[in-house]
């Protein structure tokens, strides 16, 4: 697809528009006009209505009857009829969590809730703080480096994997299969070559067959894991093989491409502003504000999918069953009704309105604690290993198409 620019006099339905990069990098304008409209528009390029005021993003998320969340991560209308038969019913399409709804999506919670708890979380901070100071080890050897490749990347993934109890030696088909999920969802689109395509797709099946493979291991031979806990499941939560198995590329998902992408959000925003990085580096305990920042002004998770379940009228305008909503996180967190200047990036805000880059309601993201102890322990390690990080001469970052993640290229610094 070719990459368009956006201007004033574009109609809001093409203007909006995720896998143009200048919109993805750059959304304001047009984000801002959205919300002034007040109403909702549809984008038939998502193929979705689109939901950008704070105020009424919120007022969906907490009516999940109505607006339902089921199978909404599915990408199988955005690849091709070849990978489609090349995945048969071995992939669960239908999404993990967050594309399921109760009473479903209440017992598939319930299996990982102890696990996220603040105090099991908590007990992982020794084993977080070691993976961030090995990959400043790797990083030190040098003098320039890309954060986003050399550690926000990485960092997530590893914390997942250890978690999850995944062998050393499926992690080279665990970084492949990871790394080519998303890709594979816009790469269609994208007019990526087939047999591009079909790699993708083959990576993504390796990887799920070895999950599956895993978990049958681990109800025979427990250990102290998440595995386990997926594995055991299947007698306590009556989880069948395709839920026990749509959990594990779900948890990668949100706990490592979402967080690699917000992690990079901080760090540009701390890097382009140098006296940012200095107070953190004088006062480490700001990382959390930062991060908190961050997560408003630059989610990485910049919108979600809802579900009409019968025919409504939302701000106006009428909502058949069966058709999606985009809700606009991005938009909402820079609503100027509930943040005053609300495109700046500022920790000097006071009491505002809780931001949504982890949801709202009963799909509030239940990996939040891990993340913002993985964020902190992040900036605490880097700002004391290399205090005088700074970016690269001239980088200027831009923001990759996609459907609903928003993530840049690259993070290129030196020191």
């Amino acid at each position: 697809m070719a990459v368009q620019t956006t201007d004033e006099n574009m109609p809001l339905e093409s203007a909006f528009n995720p896998f143009d990069t200048v919109f993805m990098t750059d959304p304001d304008a047009v984000l801002a006009r959205a919300r002034d409209e007040g109403s909702i528009f549809f984008s038939p390029i998502l193929g979705a209505w689109i939901v950008t005021r704070y105020d009424d993003v919120v007022s969906v998320l907490r009516d999940p009857e109505l607006f339902c969340s089921k199978e909404i991560l599915s990408i199988t209308e955005l690849l091709s009829p070849e990978v489609i038969e090349l995945f048969g019913d071995e992939i669960p399409m239908e999404g993990t969590l967050i594309g399921v709804d109760p009473p479903d999506h209440t017992r598939l919670r319930s299996v990982m809730e102890s696990s996220f708890t603040a105090s099991s979380v908590a007990s992982h901070e020794a084993m977080i703080r070691h993976a961030c100071e090995e990959l400043v080890d790797g990083i030190e050897r040098g003098t320039s480096a890309d954060l986003l490749s050399q550690f926000s990347y990485p960092l997530p993934l590893r914390v997942v994997a250890l978690l999850l109890g995944m062998p050393k030696k499926a992690m080279p088909s665990l970084r492949r299969g990871v790394k080519d999920w998303p890709d594979l969802a816009i790469a269609l689109l994208m007019g990526a070559p087939l047999d591009e395509q079909l790699t993708m797709a083959h990576n993504i099946l390796e990887m799920h067959r070895m999950v599956s493979r895993l978990i049958e291991e681990r109800y025979v031979r427990p250990q102290n894991d998440l595995l386990t806990i997926i594995a055991k499941g299947r007698d306590e939560f009556s989880l069948s093989e395709r839920e026990m198995l749509s959990l594990v590329p779900g948890l990668f998902l949100a706990g490592h491409e979402t967080l690699a992408h917000e992690l990079t959000n901080v760090l540009w925003r701390l890097l382009s502003v140098p006296e940012r990085w200095r107070s953190l580096v004088e006062d480490p305990s700001l990382g959390p504000q930062f991060f908190d920042e961050a997560l408003r002004c630059d989610p990485s998770v910049y919108g979600m999918w809802r579900i009409a379940t019968r025919d409504t009228v939302l701000l106006g305008q009428s909502v058949p069953a069966g058709q999606k909503l985009f809700l606009v996180y991005l938009a909402a967190n820079r609503d100027e009704r509930h943040y005053a200047d609300a495109t700046s990036f500022s920790i000097e805000r006071g009491r505002v309105a809780p931001n949504l880059a982890f949801g709202r309601g009963i799909h509030h993201c239940i990996g939040a604690p891990l993340a913002r102890l993985e964020a902190r322990v992040a900036l605490e390690v880097l700002s004391s290993r290399l205090p005088g990080l700074r970016l690269a001469e001239g980088f200027t970052p831009t923001y990759q198409p996609h459907p609903f993640l928003r993530g840049m290229a690259e993070l290129p610094v030196t020191w």
